[in-house]
Parts: structure tokens; C-alpha cells; sequence
């Protein structure tokens, strides 16, 4: 299998991280979760996955956008907050409920590919001490769905550089105070929890 480099012309991952994501382009069927931190480098795995796999894609980002901005902008008058204990309590537990099962209708008729942060999921699957695609059977009632997982890896400074260049609105509240987003979110410890819970990881 070969990767059309105009596909992404950048193509951030090493060759390790390329190997990598052709190995887990093997498994043709069921679903493919990658996850990992906002501006990781998931679209671009998510990309290079699509050009192998022909996947139906559901991206979180573009799942429920109005839904997520229209919820928030009620609650507490941000439309992009997409990290408050608000957020994370009231609205992304039924967004990603929502994705993960429509993720596995589909994948009953062809390939899905997922791109989401899964941060929340991680965070629970260590501590009931689960793999993080078992964790996803066992919410979606799916205990013998092919489930795939990938962490997309790099660090805090490819991650800001990133949020810069893209210059996405909802990235403007990480942005606006990166220091509290860094130590909260980055820092946290989910840097090491995601390797530790999915079945592959990519460094980019």
C-alpha cells in the first residue's frame, strides 16, 4: 500500500508513524478510533487512514458543531468552550455517545474512521482498568465489534503551533489563556493515559 503524498503535503508522521498507520490500514473491517489531543495531528492520520481503508469518516468537529455551539452558548455564553467541567459534565457524554453509535451501525455495512479527542473515554477506560476499545464495546452494547484504537502522540509545542496556523474558533479559548490550557489539559497526565489505554499509537 502506498500513500499519495498531495494527500497531505506536509505529512508530519516519520516513517515510523507511516508504517505504523499502513500496519493498522491491515484490518479492513469494523471501526478505527483516533484519538488524541485537539491538534494532535488526528485529521491528517484520519486522512492517510481514509486514502487506505475507503472509510466512512464521522469527525467530531463536524458531527454536531451548531448542536455543541448553540448548548454552550446557553449554558455559560461560550459558544466554543469545549473544555469547561460544564462541557465535559452535560454535553460531550451524549455527543460522543452519539458518535460511537453511529460509528457502529455503520461499521456493520463497511469501514468507519473516527476522529475525536476521546479524552473523556481515555480518562475513564484507565481507571476501570480497561483497553479503550473494550470500554467502547461495553457503552455501546457492541461486545463483538471490531474496534480499533490509535493515539496520535506529539507535544506541546507542535500542538500551539498548530492551533496558530489553523486558526479555528474554537481553539481561541485554549489560545487565549495556553498556559491554564497547557497545565489542565496537556499536562495533565492524559499524555501518558492515552499510550496506555489503545491498541496502537503514531508519533507525529
Amino acid at each position: 500500500m502506498t500513500i499519495n503524498p498531495k494527500l497531505s503535503p506536509s505529512l508530519p508522521f516519520s516513517p515510523t508513524g507511516l508504517q505504523a498507520l499502513r500496519d493498522i490500514a491491515t484490518s479492513r473491517a469494523g471501526i478505527t478510533i483516533v484519538c488524541g489531543f485537539p491538534a494532535a495531528g488526528k485529521t491528517t492520520a484520519t486522512q492517510l487512514l481514509a486514502e487506505l481503508l475507503n472509510p466512512v469518516v464521522l469527525d467530531k468537529d463536524t458531527f454536531a458543531p451548531r448542536l455543541e455551539e448553540s448548548v454552550m452558548s446557553e449554558l455559560n455564553g461560550n459558544p466554543h468552550d469545549r473544555d469547561s467541567d460544564l462541557y465535559r459534565r452535560v454535553v460531550a457524554p451524549h455527543l460522543y455517545a452519539a458518535l460511537v453509535q453511529q460509528a457502529v451501525t455503520i461499521a456493520k455495512r463497511c469501514p468507519v474512521v473516527v476522529d475525536a479527542p476521546f479524552l473523556g473515554y481515555v480518562e475513564t477506560a484507565a481507571q476501570r482498568g480497561l483497553p479503550l476499545s473494550d470500554y467502547i464495546r461495553t457503552i455501546t452494547q457492541a461486545y463483538d465489534a471490531e474496534i480499533r484504537t490509535v493515539w496520535v502522540d506529539t507535544d506541546t509545542v507542535r500542538i500551539r503551533d498548530r492551533m496558530l496556523r489553523r486558526g479555528a474558533e474554537r481553539d481561541l479559548p485554549k489560545l487565549s489563556d495556553w498556559n491554564t490550557y497547557r497545565t489542565t489539559v496537556l499536562d495533565s497526565g492524559l499524555a501518558r493515559t492515552g499510550p496506555s489505554v489503545v491498541d496502537h499509537v503514531v508519533t507525529n
